[in-house]
């Protein structure tokens, strides 16, 4: 494997981590900034809906330019917004930061992929992909953790030193190990919106939006949820948060595996409903720290399960939009974390935490009532073809 796929898998951990850390500092930002939690949740739909409409269109802009050469603009950029997030003296200043880190984050995770495809031969190139997925699936087990603590014991600012730091190392190797990549044709964004038109295509894509917003509605604030309701301490909510996410890079393989066993629609339509339970059941897991644990394991293996089948019938659905599909479902995915965090932040401030897992599992069975839509369309075309 070159050594270049291990540099971007550090990259991309490094731009993951600051995606979803907030999740963890929430309280900490709160109180230094004397504002309510459910307003600094806002950070994390920010951060997505900038990642979500950014990333095809500086993708598009910059779609001549040299791929190392952007990455490590993008990383410079990365750099730059860490440092306006360590000084920030209000929350309007740290939002701008958010937006500045969004903006860089994407491009940099979309290119670290498209650039392990191309700097690898054929027959290693789902590998070296692979290990940039890592990359971002690690950033939620060990950076969210390991932030939280280290906004618990040095303050929250230090935590986005840390990944500024991080981010410095990143673009020396990239420097060091990465080779100069040419920049991939690039495809206009009305063409890729135009794919949309196709009912069946367009209701697997609303399965990631309308999963991930459920998810996010209580994700978001998982940890004022175990503070409220089990009065949990800094160490055990990190602990859950990495128990949480290890149970997701488990739920990637038994996703992937269930995808080649029994197919991506059975496996959606499975999963999703498990998904649903899980959340739901949350509040009535928190009589015990075994039960919730349990939830907790649950919860994280089905919510990062599916995105292995929802690639899968993407890619059968569209043929010869395959690729077009994928970056687009980035932006559904990121819309749906945007409006997940921004519906949990209006429940948690008007009412208790435990509203956002109820909402959160009903909008995940909205999701499985597209899938369900979505699949019955292929079963039409199917006996239609017969």
């Amino acid at each position: 494997m070159h050594k270049g796929i291990y540099i971007l898998a550090i990259a991309t951990f490094v731009a993951g981590t600051v995606e979803f850390i907030i999740t963890g500092l929430l309280a900490m930002i709160a109180g230094d900034l004397h504002v309510s939690v459910g307003i600094v949740g806002q950070l994390v739909s920010i951060f997505s809906l900038v990642f979500a409409i950014g990333a095809p269109v500086f993708i598009a802009i910059t779609s001549k330019v040299e791929r190392r050469k952007l990455l490590l603009i993008a990383m410079t950029v990365f750099f730059i917004g860490n440092v306006l997030s360590i000084v920030s003296p209000n929350f309007t200043i740290l939002l701008i930061a958010r937006i500045i880190l969004a903006a860089s984050c994407s491009v940099v995770i979309v290119v670290s992929i498209t650039t392990a495809a191309n700097i690898v031969s054929n027959e290693i190139r789902g590998r070296a992909i692979g290990v940039i997925f890592m990359g971002i699936s690690s950033s939620l087990v060990f950076g969210v953790p390991l932030g939280t603590l280290i906004g618990e014991h040095y303050g929250w600012r230090m935590t986005f030193a840390l990944v500024g730091v991080l981010s410095l190392l990143s673009m020396l190797g990239i420097i060091k190990f990465l080779p100069k990549v040419n920049p991939q044709p690039s495809i206009p964004l009305i063409k890729q919106i135009a794919t949309l038109k196709n009912k069946r295509i367009l209701s697997i894509q609303l399965i990631s939006f309308l999963q991930l917003t459920g998810h996010f509605t209580i994700y978001t604030y998982l940890t004022p949820f175990l503070q409220s309701t089990m009065g949990l301490s800094t160490k055990m909510i990190s602990i859950s948060l990495l128990i949480f996410g290890v149970a997701g890079i488990l739920g990637g393989w038994i996703g992937g595996w269930s995808t080649d066993r029994f197919g991506g629609p059975k496996t959606i339509l499975i999963l999703l409903g498990l998904l649903a339970i899980s959340i739901l059941l949350l509040p009535i897991a928190t009589n015990s720290i075994i039960s919730l644990m349990i939830i907790l394991c649950l919860w994280g293996c089905f919510s990062w399960s599916l995105s292995p089948s929802i690639q899968d019938s993407l890619a059968k659905a569209a043929k010869d939009t395959a690729d077009i599909q994928v970056g687009l479902n980035n932006s559904f995915s990121h819309i749906g974390i945007a409006l997940g965090s921004s519906l949990g932040g209006i429940l948690i401030n008007e009412y208790t935490a435990r509203t956002n897992a109820v909402v959160g599992g009903i909008i995940v069975i909205l999701a499985l009532v597209s899938a369900a839509y979505s699949f019955s369309l292929n079963s039409r075309t199917v006996a239609k073809t017969n």
